[in-house]
């Protein structure tokens, strides 16, 4: 009888063990976080790139990043972009085009954008040879 409860105990302690293994896993897969372990053991490759075009109220706006997160309401941009246009000095010039982070701005915001769903017109995402990502990698 002895015999038999030690490895009724033992076998509900494996069950319960693989049980937690399970949800851990499966938590990863679905929320990415933590983003360590996530990175280590499912995401092989760096996550795309995309243009999340945006209305702002006034107009609108084109932010550049990757996406790490979208909740119900809201899109969790990392890293997020845009092309800065300086207009010509002088009559005939071409507009000075230059891609910048969030993150160089003055104010130092953080390196994630919280993006209202409402507001996004479209998303696109980008193609390995963007200039865009060319941009991000030399800014690594």
């Amino acid at each position: 009888m002895n015999k038999i409860k030690k490895l009724a105990l033992i076998a509900l302690i494996v069950v319960l063990a693989i049980l937690l293994i399970v949800i851990l896993i499966g938590s990863l897969l679905k929320t990415h976080k933590p983003a360590f372990l996530y990175r280590l053991f499912v995401s092989q490759e760096t996550a795309p790139y995309y243009l999340v075009y945006v209305n702002t109220g006034g107009g609108s706006a084109s932010y550049y990043g990757q996406i790490v997160k979208e909740e119900r309401e809201f899109l969790i941009l990392k890293n997020p972009g845009y092309l800065d246009v300086q207009q010509p000095q002088k009559e005939g010039e071409q507009p000075q085009i230059s891609f910048r982070q969030m993150k160089d701005d003055p104010l130092k915001p953080l390196p994630e954008m919280k993006i209202y769903k409402n507001n996004i017109i479209f998303v696109q995402e980008l193609s390995a040879d963007s200039p865009v990502i060319a941009a991000y990698k030399n800014a690594k």
